[in-house]
């Protein structure tokens, strides 16, 4: 399908809304609350409060005005919108597993904090979060820095950084928001979401927050019924979500010191399905996140400030299948499986930042520890008998310790010689010990330079690390007649090495824009492989040849983009806003990459593309991630109390995984293409008074038809309105 088939209509709809709400004669005026954003700050690109336009890197902000104007409910609809952030499961029935690939890595390459502090899943096989489960309650912003930063923040930070700011202390006396959202996005669903959030600040810094989020979704059927025979019984239902968080916050805050507990509670009931194209009545998922934070900060002089953050994470997900219904007479399957899949995250940071004339230091020193553990249960009855299995790693005392220690430093060329005033470099190194792989050292250069007060360019030379999860390490699983387990001790981290060169130009008061251009290596990626016995050739192998399934450190990964980003405002009422991104990526690998004292020697085959491991071998593009991705908004505000708005988005082709059981004698993960698709909003709001708004969304308004994950169903065109209350 041609881009210009998919893109066109829905990039019309704003030309063709502009065109008829802007006057002929109009011209170009300054709004500065668009242009600049007055009083917007960054700090996870240094760990310490900065204009966006005066970094050195991509960073977006996601200001606490365009939450609290967006329907938007969840972090995840939010990050969805965003230049090279390419977001799964967020098209889908709510509930859906939902992650994110920033600049073309892997999912598990990006990190998630809230408040400076990751958050993440060590019960999963890759330690990646699943960003459904974050609501917008309580937060005041999203910063979002594009790139590589293990030097800051260490393991996974190789695609990018996503920090959830969290509230603190407001005006003096009370203040609250309440808000309740309904809606549909396909026949037969219904979606609401209401939350409540209070924080009562007294005028000396003290504060306490407090907030409620409830969503209830009858959603859609999330695969795709493929079953065509009459005969055959195919009871597809519809699957649910449900998700309740509570959050709770105090704190002391004045000009110089920053004291804070925090708590939140995060509690998921989904109804899911088997797997794509398999549809499951009886199969639910149960998660619970309880998230304790706390923060100490003091100015000890106006030029050395001291940090002390950390947070404790505990999660549970209980997986249970039932017995499913096979047969109009009510007959059952005879099958029952249930996992209980545990992890925590525990982590404390000391941090000092020392500022002077023209120099920014930050040290730092960590302590994290994560640990996992699961249990399978399955029964199954049927006519040769009941078959019973219990597999639990929890006696296996499963946890990653981390130390590690950081300097970022930050020079004003002016400190040689005024003539330098306007260059600046960033310089930074982060040393990590792992109580599994050993020690790693990341680093990061950064130079820039402020060409006038409009215009800034920059480079960056970074790398990064990704640390193996626990169930990749020390998975016991292991099949009859293997050679190995499936959890490998003997894992390296994945390793990066980014560049990027970048621009930002103020054009005038009401234009601007930014442009990136990036390259990302990543070494030692972990592939999920198949081992089969190499005294028999590839041609002939069976089934008896096989040697089990493990992790190993194999491929490589090179991602090369682009990233465009222009924001004018025409006249007072009218911004409008473009985002482009273009990555290309590949992934390579050879015999010499394949640690033949752990395979024995044996033939790898890559669970992901059925390659044999024979010779170097180059595979274009990156399952699940688009060439190109691209968003444009029109915002019209019309009055003081009403403004329009639309998106459109952009999601080029890609390829998508599928079992192919052609692929050696136990099948594997084939490729497919997935089109391209286009997706166009239209919103409003209304300040019925001081106090209280409604907005209005129609979502996906063309009810385009696409694929975000092969088997799966999408949501087509959806009504939302949202009321909120604020005192």
């Amino acid at each position: 399908m041609k881009i210009s088939k998919v893109i066109l209509p829905g990039l019309l709809v704003p030309v063709l809304f502009l065109g008829l709400i802007t006057p002929s004669s109009a011209q170009i005026k300054i709004d500065t609350s668009k242009v600049y954003k007055l009083g917007e700050v960054i700090i996870s690109a240094s760990k310490y409060e900065q204009s966006p336009r005066s970094v050195g890197r991509n960073v977006t902000v996601i200001t606490s005005e365009e939450i609290r104007q967006s329907i938007y409910t969840s972090v995840a609809d939010l990050l969805a919108d965003q230049q090279s952030i390419h977001l799964i499961g967020n098209g889908q029935t709510p509930g859906s597993l939902q992650q994110g690939f920033i600049r073309g890595s892997n999912s598990n390459h990006a990190v998630v904090m809230i408040d400076g502090i990751r958050i993440s899943d060590p019960s999963t096989v890759n330690n990646s979060i699943d960003l459904s489960e974050l609501s917008v309650t309580g937060i005041k912003r999203i910063e979002i820095v594009r790139g590589s930063h293990s030097t800051l923040y260490g393991s996974s930070a190789i695609g990018g950084v996503i920090n959830i700011i969290t509230k603190k202390r407001g005006t003096p006396g009370l203040n609250a928001n309440l808000s309740t959202r309904h809606g549909r996005f396909g026949e037969g669903t219904y979606s609401t979401a209401n939350s409540l959030f209070a924080n009562y600040t007294i005028g000396n810094g003290f504060y306490a927050n407090l907030g409620i989020y409830q969503q209830f979704t009858n959603g859609l059927d999330a695969t795709i019924d493929t079953v065509s025979n009459p005969n055959i019984y195919n009871p597809q239902d519809d699957d649910n979500f449900n998700k309740l968080d509570l959050v709770g916050k105090i704190g002391f805050k004045t000009e110089r010191h920053d004291l804070y507990v925090s708590y939140r509670k995060i509690h998921q009931k989904i109804e899911a399905d088997a797997g794509a194209y398999r549809d499951d009545d009886n199969l639910f998922t149960d998660f619970n996140r309880d998230l304790f934070s706390y923060g100490a900060g003091t100015e000890l002089s106006p030029n050395l400030s001291l940090q002390l953050s950390g947070a404790y994470s505990d999660l549970q997900r209980d997986i249970v299948n039932d017995s499913s219904v096979v047969s109009p007479d009510r007959q059952y399957d005879g099958s029952y499986n249930e996992t209980n899949a545990k992890g925590s995250l525990w982590k404390n940071e000391l941090r000092a930042t020392f500022k002077g004339d023209g120099l920014r230091l930050v040290a730092g020193a960590l302590a994290s520890r994560q640990t996992m553990s699961t249990r399978n249960y399955v029964y199954s009855r049927s006519q040769f008998g009941v078959y019973e299995s219990t597999v639990d790693l929890d006696s296996l005392n499963l946890r990653e310790i981390i130390y590690s220690g950081y300097l970022h430093s930050s020079f004003s060329g002016g400190l040689i010689s005024e003539s330098l005033n306007r260059f600046s470099l960033v310089l930074g190194g982060r040393y990590v010990r792992h109580n599994a792989f050993g020690s790693h050292f990341t680093y990061e250069i950064n130079p820039k330079y402020q060409l006038g007060e409009s215009s800034l360019i920059y480079g960056a030379i970074t790398s990064g690390f990704n640390a193996p999860s626990l169930y990749q390490l020390h998975s016991p699983a292991r099949g009859f007649g293997a050679y190995t387990s499936r959890g490998n001790a003997h894992l390296d981290p994945e390793v990066s090495i980014s560049y990027e060169l970048g621009w930002k130009q103020q054009i005038s008061e009401a234009l601007s824009f930014e442009l990136a251009l990036f390259q990302t290596k990543v070494s030692n990626v972990i592939e999920y492989v198949y081992l089969w016995n190499s005294s028999t050739p590839i041609a002939d192998l069976s089934g008896a040849d096989y040697l089990g399934d493990t992790y190993i450190n194999l491929s490589q990964q090179n991602i090369r983009g682009i990233e465009v980003s222009v924001s004018a405002n025409a006249g007072p009422k009218l911004s409008l806003n473009g985002t482009a991104s273009f990555i290309k990526s590949e992934l390579s690998f050879s015999p010499a990459d394949v640690n033949e004292n752990y395979t024995g020697g044996h033939h790898v085959q890559l669970f992901e593309s059925g390659k044999f491991v024979t010779g170097k071998q180059v595979i274009e593009g990156l399952s699940r991630r688009p060439f190109v991705n691209a968003s444009v908004s029109a915002a019209y505000r019309v009055t003081d109390v009403l403004s329009f708005e639309v998106d459109s988005r952009f999601v080029g082709s890609r390829d998508d995984v599928f079992y192919a059981s052609n692929l050696g004698p136990f099948g594997a993960l084939d490729r497919t293409e997935v089109s391209a698709y286009n997706i166009t909003d239209l919103s409003a709001r209304y300040r019925v008074t001081g106090h209280f708004s409604v907005i209005g969304k129609i979502e996906n308004i063309f009810d385009t038809d696409y694929v975000e994950i092969n088997g799966y169903k999408t949501r087509g065109r959806g009504f939302f309105v949202k009321l909120r209350y604020e005192l």
